[in-house]
């Protein structure tokens, strides 16, 4: 049952899309976040210091949601490629001003596709612009629709926060994304590979000191009948319940 020490995850929302004027937060993210015991707290994308202290005073762990849109290559260095999609700048500087007070505070952090990315340019990495273009015999990364279907495989690493045990496990996943880390950001280790190469996910190589976990696949899509995608979530309000109670 939960109780006033169930830890509360932040969720920034997902910017407008299609010419909507409203915010997006997809269910099923809350729904995973309720089902592993947290308890989901929504926030507009508000990039201004003061709200983001304030806010974060609030929350016992972060979820970085997916996006429609890329974030902006200046921010890790390039020129946006021809043809790209377009950034949404409200988006990337309130997820910095939120990572940059849970860096402060050792706050546990999930990057889902986008957070993924997110997270790992907060910490000096680079993106891989366009995986189709950029990336030798790439699989396929893209479903043709947003449901939870399996795409391709990915293989987890020993020893990680996704597998404890010290073997290579391969475990199918859905896969939305257009672009994937390239340079892993500092205090990042890679977790899980395609077989092309691309990244899965990541994690901090100091995991004592503050959970980050960062994952390209889609988790909230398949964390109902998905062991492993449920775990995602239950690693992170497990690591978010510890630090509310050391807090």
């Amino acid at each position: 049952m939960k109780t006033s020490s169930t830890p509360v995850i932040g969720l920034p929302v997902s910017p407008p899309e299609d010419g909507s004027p409203y915010y997006n937060l997809n269910p099923e993210y809350t729904d995973t976040v309720r089902r592993a015991g947290g308890y989901p707290l929504a926030f507009p994308l508000i990039p201004e210091p003061a709200y983001v202290d304030r806010m974060i005073g609030y929350i016992h762990g972060i979820v970085l949601i997916g996006s429609a849109y890329d974030m902006d290559a200046s921010r890790y260095g390039q020129e946006p490629r021809e043809g790209g999609k377009p950034s949404y700048p409200d988006r990337d500087d309130f997820d910095r001003l939120l990572l940059e007070q849970a860096s402060e505070r050792g706050m546990p952090v999930l990057g889902i596709c986008h957070g993924l990315q997110t997270i790992n340019v907060f910490l000096g990495g680079t993106l891989i612009q366009d995986i189709a273009s950029q990336v030798p015999n790439a699989l396929t990364h893209r479903a043709k629709s947003d449901t939870g279907e399996y795409v391709h495989e990915v293989e987890l690493f020993p020893e990680s926060s996704l597998n404890s045990e010290a073997r290579v496990v391969r475990a199918k996943t859905n896969s939305a994304h257009d672009q994937a880390v390239d340079g892993v950001g500092r205090g990042l280790r890679v977790i899980a590979r395609t077989t092309d190469g691309v990244i899965e996910a990541v994690e901090y190589e100091e995991m004592s000191k503050q959970f980050i976990l960062g994952v390209q696949w889609h988790p909230e899509r398949l964390a109902a009948v998905d062991s492993l995608s449920f775990l995602v979530f239950e690693k992170l309000v497990e690591a978010a319940a510890a630090w509310q109670a050391a807090h």
